[in-house]
Order: structure tokens, then C-alpha cells, then sequence
């Protein structure tokens, strides 16, 4: 399946130019990928300690090229979270 759903590429692809809230789980410390977002022109809001994932924003775009990524599990929506 890859690191994008086929619908986020589908939104993605729909809309390169247009600004999305990511989340970007990697294989390894997160740390150590802040400035390779940064060279995607992604702006990293926040990194996560218990799970290896960065939140991300940026131009779909560079969404689409960063799955691409062998340090790039997988590439979500960074989507409100509700509780009961």
C-alpha cells in the first residue's frame, strides 16, 4: 500500500499547492529527520516521544515526495482527536 492511503493521495494529488496538517511516522528517531522536513519545505509543529512521528505542515506537494522515503513508514492526516 505505501505510506500514503490511496485517498490521502487522492486529496493530495487533487491539490499539490494546498497546505495540510501531517503526521510523518518514521523507522527511526524522529530527531534525526527534522531537517530533512524542513528541506521538503514541511515546517514541523511538534515531534512525538511515544511513537516515532513528527506533525508536519506544508504544501501537499512535498507530502507526496516525502512518502516516498525509505525512513517514512507512513504519512496521515493530522486530524482532531475526540473523546466520548
Amino acid at each position: 500500500m505505501g505510506a500514503l492511503s490511496n485517498q490521502l493521495r487522492s486529496k493530495l494529488e487533487h491539490d499539490p499547492d494546498a497546505i495540510v496538517h501531517l503526521i510523518v511516522r518514521v523507522k527511526d528517531d524522529p530527531q534525526q529527520h527534522v531537517a530533512d522536513l524542513q528541506a521538503w519545505g514541511l515546517d514541523v509543529q511538534r515531534t512525538f516521544t511515544l511513537i516515532a512521528a513528527l506533525a508536519v505542515e506544508g504544501k501537499a506537494r512535498a507530502a507526496m515526495g516525502l512518502a516516498q522515503q525509505n525512513w517514512v513508514l507512513s504519512v496521515e492526516e493530522d486530524k482532531p482527536v475526540h473523546t466520548m
